[in-house]
């Protein structure tokens, strides 16, 4: 499991409902994965020189309790392969350590040049599974 911290001031925060707006909170977990790719040796910045791009093709997110200013954690907490498939699933921690949102994403490798999903990279599976593994 792989585990960010973040901490929400005023600018996360949707004034009209006094709480963090969904779309911002698939930033955090974005956030998140993100630290995954470099942690298991493959930052986004390294797959595009590459011209490989992980891209979202589905989510899937349920949001228990609102995420509101302070220290949330995000976690990316297990993952698995299923053909050309990554599929992570991910929970925002909200302040006092309790689920507030829940996200099942699945993404795909594209070739950055032919703009089509390609085989996932032998190199990059084996960092992937290894991680999920442990």
């Amino acid at each position: 499991m792989l585990s960010i911290t973040v901490e929400l001031d005023d600018t996360w925060v949707e004034p009209l409902y006094e709480h963090v707006h969904h779309g911002r909170c698939l930033s955090l977990f974005e956030m998140a994965r993100c630290e995954l790719l470099r942690e298991i040796g493959f930052p986004n910045e390294q797959l595009l020189a590459e011209g490989k791009a992980l891209v979202i093709t589905k989510l899937n997110a349920t949001y228990k309790r609102e995420v509101k200013r302070g220290t949330v954690t995000v976690t990316c907490d297990r993952a698995e392969v299923l053909g050309r498939v990554l599929i992570i699933y991910q929970t925002l921690l909200n302040e006092r350590g309790k689920p507030a949102v829940e996200l099942v994403i699945e993404s795909v490798f594209m070739d950055t040049e032919t703009r089509r999903a390609m085989e996932l990279p032998a190199d990059f599976l084996q960092a992937f599974n290894t991680w999920a593994a442990g």
